[in-house]
């Protein structure tokens, strides 16, 4: 057997979190000024140009018989294009505890990485290294669309963020 991945997206306010889960790819989540997992709904809810989105809240969540998953890498591998006035912020290594979405700066505060970055950056249970031997979830990885002024107005392109982990 081997494990299963797939991404869940949590939203609500932090007594009441409401987890959904968004499969493994594709369209799967927009940056948005809404706190919901609805992909689709983004031009209902642009994000004004020089603001933030609300933060995003994704995680791995893994399940099936599987020995271990362990070095957990994420990063952005395609940028928007144009990507003027665009950048995508998140909270290093993830977070173990969810907190209520904000459109202001809260956890994402640095660049997502560009590229593999070799070694594991996604936290498991608040451990930098931590793994899982059964069915759960990394921890939260914490992503904000940051504009400036000079983002164009319109739909963006699609970004393409990447998961990669070793599975024994």
């Amino acid at each position: 057997m081997s494990a299963t991945f797939g991404w869940t997206q949590s939203n609500g306010v932090t007594s009441a979190e409401v987890a959904s889960d968004l499969g493994v790819s594709g369209n799967l989540f927009n940056f948005k000024r809404s706190d919901d997992a609805t992909a689709g709904n983004y031009t209902s809810n642009p994000v004004p140009a020089g603001e933030k989105s609300y933060e995003v809240w994704l995680r791995a969540k893994f399940t099936g018989t599987f020995n271990s998953v362990e070095n957990i890498q994420f990063w952005r591998s395609t940028d928007f294009s144009p990507s003027t006035g665009l950048d995508v912020q998140w909270g290093p290594g993830g977070v173990s505890a969810y907190e209520t979405p904000v459109t202001g700066t809260n956890l994402a505060v640095s660049a997502v990485p560009s590229a593999d970055p070799g070694s594991q950056n996604v936290s498991v249970g608040g451990v930098a290294s931590g793994s899982l031997s059964a069915s759960g979830y990394s921890d939260y990885l914490v992503l904000q669309l940051a504009t400036t002024s000079a983002a164009a107005a319109g739909d963006t392109s699609l970004a393409t963020f990447t998961m990669n982990y070793d599975e024994s």
